[in-house]
């Protein structure tokens, strides 16, 4: 059985507004969590076309040491938390992945280097037997849960596998941005049986109550921020409402199905539902972000964007082998 859910995103903004937003706070989110020998290195970032798409093809690398707790850093081999990112963005849909590949059409295939993951099990195993015997509590499945939290840290991942659970195990988004207030039903077009059983999740990027207090920040906080550049915000409680009444100003959705499988048993409910608890997680503060910096980057286009980008490259490469650690950490959880 697969879990999925559909997290719908609105903003006030537009459909080629975002595409320029996302770029510039992916960038800007990449920097803020790099630095102390761990973060994202960009390999490639150039244009590609395929079978009549055109969009743009990245490859990155994720080196996520203080995405895990503790307690597993004591034991991970060295190089083992890293992971490897391929995606095709063919605004205004976009997805990650390697075709070809586990899942086939838009599948990625994630490794730790050198360590494969199909050796994470037998290491897990092997360091769960040694934390019991050295006096810890913990229980297998958290043990297990805590290891998938460094695959969660980018809001644009879109399909997970591994080699060890093969077809068993993965995490697939797909995303379509669309020039509505979040009223479409099944834009993702899957068949009538599948999105029966589909949970619509609405993220209102200005409540509070949907943001922890561990990551909240009153910068980033769209009930208060106010746009000297377009005079967008602060969101009220109703600023869905009073957008959808306002004809000057734009206003888009981001429509985004994450599909979670987990075949194994004891552990699949609880691993589903954490991965899906963290992807709303990421969405909305990556979100919030986004429109908050909206001074940042409403002017810019997107040759300013792929400029932008190499230099966002460089920097990259240089502060990641500075400074302190930065950005989510495993004890954020």
């Amino acid at each position: 059985m697969v879990l999925i859910k559909e997290f719908r995103v609105v903003l006030p903004c537009s459909v080629e507004e975002y595409q320029v937003g996302q770029l510039f706070s992916v960038a800007e989110a990449s920097k803020n969590n790099t630095g102390g020998g761990e973060g994202i290195e960009v390999l490639k970032n150039e244009p590609y076309e395929r079978e009549g798409e055109r969009g743009q093809f990245t490859h990155k690398i994720y080196h996520l040491q203080s995405k895990v707790p503790g307690f597993i850093k004591m034991f991970a081999p060295e190089g083992s938390l890293v992971v490897h990112e391929r995606a095709w963005n063919a605004y205004p849909y976009c997805r990650t992945g390697e075709p070809g590949r586990g899942m086939g059409e838009g599948a990625m295939s994630v490794t730790g280097t050198p360590f494969g993951l199909h050796k994470w099990q037998l290491w897990l195993e092997k360091t769960y037997i040694k934390l019991i015997r050295e006096g810890f509590s913990f229980h297998f499945p958290a043990l297990t849960c805590s290891v998938f939290l460094f695959f969660l840290v980018v809001p644009s991942a879109a399909v997970i596998t591994n080699e060890y659970m093969k077809d068993d195990f993965f995490i697939k988004i797909e995303t379509w941005h669309k020039p509505d207030l979040g009223d479409q039903d099944n834009v993702h077009s899957l068949d009538a049986e599948t999105w029966k059983d589909v949970e619509v999740v609405h993220i209102d990027v200005a409540d509070r109550t949907q943001v922890s207090d561990d990551d909240y920040k009153p910068d980033e906080d769209p009930a208060l921020f106010k746009s000297l550049k377009t005079g967008r915000g602060p969101l009220g409680p109703d600023w869905k409402r009073e957008l959808a009444n306002n004809e000057d100003c734009p206003h888009m959705c981001a429509y985004k199905l994450v599909s979670v499988k987990f075949r194994w048993w004891g552990l699949q409910g609880r691993v589903e539902k954490f991965i899906q608890k963290q992807e709303r997680r990421l969405f909305t503060n990556f979100h919030r972000q986004l429109f908050c910096w909206l001074d940042k980057w409403v002017d810019l286009t997107m040759a300013d964007i792929r400029r932008m980008e190499e230099e966002t490259q460089r920097e990259l490469d240089e502060i990641r082998q500075k400074g302190t650690v930065r950005g989510m950490t495993a004890g954020d959880e």
